[in-house]
């Protein structure tokens, strides 16, 4: 039963659309609000909570430190990101850390209270635009069968964070013909980025962050 529940919101009008989206759900749960990260942490190392409704960008701060503490020191906290991020990398990034739920700020107020209800039947609060993304994510693309060798040599130093040049190095080509790899590998992944390239790299396997 949700008998305590943190918002962390600097936008007013959010605040108040948060606040009353989590009324709805638990009407008799003591709400308690932070506007920034230093309110949120002094809130956090002053009493436990059962949800904490966490907003990423902060004017002090990444909303992610909040994750980080509550991870390590409130194991049984519910934590649900409220943010208007919805890029692999924040989505990503917040559930490995330890976050049980991401919704963004688009969705209406009883759109959000019901999210959040679900949770009383065993339902994590998931976006409709996250859970795609997370059914993306484990789902390959057919287009992901189709590297060579080399381009998946290629993707997992990229992904490891080595620029091109010195990938070229390592693998001994030339750095035009390691650009020539980079711009197919994003063609056939059909990506934009270096966060999206070690996206996909994990999803394939061919790096685990989690083990180094």
């Amino acid at each position: 039963m949700m008998q305590s529940i943190l918002i962390i919101e600097d936008i007013p009008a959010v605040m108040k659309w948060v606040e009353q989206s989590a009324r709805l759900s638990y009407p008799d749960a003591e709400i308690f609000k932070a506007i920034n990260l230093s309110e949120a942490m002094n809130q956090v190392t002053e009493r436990d909570f059962d949800m904490a409704l966490v907003d990423i960008g902060l004017p002090d701060g990444s909303g992610m430190d909040v994750v980080d503490y509550l991870v390590k020191n409130q194991k049984e906290t519910l934590i649900v990101m409220s943010t208007i991020f919805d890029d692999d990398q924040n989505v990503f990034n917040a559930l490995r850390k330890g976050a049980k739920g991401y919704i963004l700020k688009d969705q209406d107020k009883d759109q959000l209270a019901q999210l959040l209800l679900n949770i009383e039947k065993g339902q994590l609060p998931i976006s409709p635009q996250i859970a795609n993304k997370l059914l993306g994510f484990f789902n390959p693309k057919p287009q992901e069968n189709q590297l060579t060798q080399r381009e998946q040599d290629v993707l997992t130093l990229i992904a490891k964070g080595i620029n091109v040049p010195k990938v070229a190095e390592l693998l001994e080509i030339k750095s035009s013909t390691c650009y020539g790899y980079v711009k197919d590998i994003y063609q056939k992944l059909n990506i934009n980025s270096r966060a999206e390239a070690t996206l996909q790299a994990t999803r394939m396997g061919l790096v685990n962050f989690e083990s180094e």
